[in-house]
């Protein structure tokens, strides 16, 4: 790494033409497996060894930044994303389940096991309606109309 970085560095004769090897260095780094550390160390010494200009550091943090995020973040598939967007929208369903839930049982005191499971198992859309229903019901049956 540090030879490849004196051989890129001792072939530029204007000091504005160091920012893309740099930045290929620091993509490469990612790619040998090393840890944050390590990275870290090979960059102190590869800037040192190449001597980027004051007025590149800007755009080399920013480059590198991006680099950074890229490596932290891996690739989603579709699956995995559908996967991920319906676990989010079982876990809000349940969420929304339970507080019906607590709002029957204090409104109108403990659930019985039939109502429970009818609301655990319901459609978001019959639990927002439900959910809705509550705030102007004077007794339980009155919240499962639809």
């Amino acid at each position: 790494m540090l030879i490849a970085a004196q051989l890129q560095a001792s072939g530029r004769s204007d000091k504005t033409t160091c920012l893309a090897p740099l930045l290929s260095l620091t993509r490469r780094r990612y790619g040998y497996g090393y840890t944050r550390d390590q990275i870290g160390q090979l960059l102190r010494l590869v800037e040192w060894v190449i001597g980027l200009p004051p007025e590149l550091e800007a755009d080399y943090l920013l480059a590198a930044r991006q680099l950074e995020q890229e490596h932290e973040m891996s690739y989603v598939t579709i699956a995995e994303r559908h996967g991920m967007a319906k676990g989010e929208e079982k876990g809000a369903q349940v969420g929304q389940a339970k507080l019906l839930l607590r709002q029957i049982e204090r409104r109108f005191g403990p659930v019985a096991d039939d109502v429970t499971q009818r609301i655990l198992t319901a459609k978001a859309s019959q639990l927002e309606t439900w959910a809705l229903n509550i705030l102007d019901a004077t007794e339980l049956e009155d919240v499962f109309h639809d």
